[in-house]
């Protein structure tokens, strides 16, 4: 994190390119495309090189490293919609003083999505799966 916040800042790269305003309906395109699988949709969402970071604080499975690009991270969101269907509930929620989005399968908190934006297109997404964050998260927001 460190080697990496350093690069962001020697860059002198603003990691928010977006107003809140068009994060929020940025966020509701990408949420409505991954709730349906919808594979053109997501992919016009995406930059060519978005990153998907997953913690699971070694308490539920993550992915080990990070995923990266537009057609990966399109099959993956295409395959939870398969996969969950109508058990899979998406909620915008503040994250990190940002929208996010909270994941629910089955009725139960699954995932907290920090998405950031850059030139209209998604390009981090952070995931945290940890249930005891998960649970300290839903006591927060009730």
């Amino acid at each position: 994190m460190v080697s990496r916040a350093k690069s962001q800042i020697s860059a002198e790269k603003t990691r928010f390119t977006v107003s809140r305003e068009q994060h929020l309906l940025l966020l509701e395109r990408f949420a409505a495309a991954a709730r349906s699988g919808d594979m053109t949709l997501l992919k016009t969402l995406l930059s060519d090189d978005v990153a998907l970071i997953s913690d699971g604080g070694g308490v539920v499975p993550s992915f080990g490293k990070v995923l990266h690009g537009r057609q990966r991270l399109a099959q993956y969101y295409f395959a939870l919609a398969r996969r969950h269907g109508t058990a899979m509930r998406l909620e915008i929620a503040g994250i990190n003083g940002i929208p996010g989005l909270l994941r629910f399968v089955d009725g139960k908190l699954e995932s907290v999505q920090a998405i950031y934006f850059e030139a209209g297109r998604v390009a981090e997404i952070r995931v945290q799966r940890n249930p005891h964050k998960l649970a300290r998260l839903m006591s927060q927001i009730g």
